[in-house]
């Protein structure tokens, strides 16, 4: 069995390895500016070409035409890059471990079908039938996997931009939400993940929500301790292209394998009102559960990202509420919650023409009900509906009839 063959179909895992003494941190990455996304980041840099060939390193293991870009002042030029198969597989002298083996160990020869390990004078073999068990770190032994060439036909000046996809450094936008506090308040928050093996530095970087950012596949997985601070500027909302963004250009430094949440904004909210709507049918019988549904009303303009969202309860019994925050009006938006057993609706049938409808509030606050009645009869169709305020632990009736001609509800 090829061992190259093995790292490429992945089924050998390059384990995070956060302990491992000998896992050295690789160079920090700086960049000109970081693009994050929800699927990953552009990393952009730039460079001045002088000569008719300049490499250009880049800390990455592989690459396609669709994970990475670049544009210059002279276009006439050719770039190529090119990874050799050897940072791929172990070789002699490379540090590895094995699962279920205590510490980690150095290969002393490596053939088609047997590793020999040493550990403090200890030897054993490892046939190719448990290399699954290897993890090891993906190019320890290498400074460079990738190298970026870039020729143009004579010696000039030339200013070259470039930038690389990466899936491991990526944000998102969340939001929280404490309803029951005297002062409510929307806050919304970027959350900055680094999951690669090295710092990353740049002056500056932005966000922005996309669905159709490539994936890069990236070879290493090792994790680098390092002593660094993660620092983040706190991000201005803005747009461009169509999309609403965040930036700073403050400068941002993000130690390996680290995350880093930023507060964006807080919106101070004016009215939180709570809403159960049924959907009820004349054949119905029973009981439903209302689907929940919070609106909030700011005298500010809201966020305008969508984004996951924690309602904050925190009461001994419930700790999290969660949903979506999704931009709808410029000072209000709906929250949906669920199905709740807070707020029901309950049918009696009276006679084939006529129901009475209980909606019981179990809330220890005032809600308002919305009902969304309907009749279906061979080729006849009817609805209605009515919203109306349930007091808090209280419940309300309501007639609902059909007459020849309509359905009709009201308040008993």
């Amino acid at each position: 069995m090829d061992p190259l063959h093995i790292c490429r179909t992945g089924l050998l895992s390059a384990a995070v390895l956060s302990a491992a003494p000998w896992a050295a941190a690789l160079e920090p990455v700086t960049a000109d500016w970081l693009y994050l996304t929800g699927n990953g980041s552009w990393v952009a840099r730039s460079a001045t070409l002088r000569q008719v060939e300049t490499p250009l390193a880049l800390p990455v293991d592989q690459l396609s035409s669709g994970t990475f870009w670049w544009s210059a002042t002279d276009p006439d030029l050719q770039v190529s890059w090119q990874s050799t198969d050897s940072v791929s597989w172990v070789s002699e002298g490379s540090l590895v471990q094995v699962t279920n083996w205590p510490g980690s160990w150095t290969v002393v020869s490596s053939g088609p079908e047997l590793l020999v390990l040493a550990q403090a004078g200890v030897r054993r073999s490892l046939p190719q039938s448990a290399w699954d068990r290897l993890s090891w770190v993906v190019g320890q032994n290498q400074e460079e996997s990738l190298s970026l060439r870039v020729r143009q036909p004579e010696d000039h000046l030339n200013e070259l931009d470039y930038a690389w996809f990466d899936g491991r450094v990526s944000a998102e936008v969340r939001y929280s939400l404490d309803y029951q506090a005297e002062n409510p308040v929307l806050l919304q928050q970027l959350v900055v993940h680094n999951d690669t093996d090295y710092d990353l530095d740049a002056p500056g970087y932005s966000y922005a929500q996309s669905s159709q950012q490539p994936v890069m596949m990236m070879a290493r997985d090792a994790m680098a301790a390092s002593s660094e601070r993660t620092e983040v500027g706190r991000p201005q909302a803005g747009d461009s292209s169509g999309q609403a963004t965040l930036s700073s250009a403050q400068p941002i430094r993000m130690p390996a394998n680290s995350h880093a949440w930023i507060p964006v904004d807080q919106v101070a909210l004016d009215r939180i009102d709570h809403q159960y709507r049924f959907n009820w049918s004349t054949r119905q019988q029973g009981s439903q559960s209302g689907q929940w549904q919070m609106t909030v009303t700011s005298d500010d303009a809201l966020p305008t990202i969508a984004g996951p969202l924690q309602i904050a309860i925190w009461d001994q019994q419930v700790a999290l509420l969660e949903t979506q925050y999704q931009p709808e009006q410029e000072t209000q938006t709906t929250l949906s919650l669920g199905s709740s057993d807070m707020v029901t609706l309950g049918t009696e049938s009276l006679s084939g023409q006529q129901w009475e409808l209980v909606v019981t509030n179990r809330n220890s606050h005032d809600v308002e009900a919305v009902l969304d009645l309907s009749h279906w009869e061979q080729d006849r169709s009817d609805q209605a509906g009515i919203s109306l305020p349930v007091p808090a632990n209280e419940s309300v009736r309501l007639q609902v009839r059909l007459s020849s001609n309509q359905l009709t509800v009201r308040p008993l």
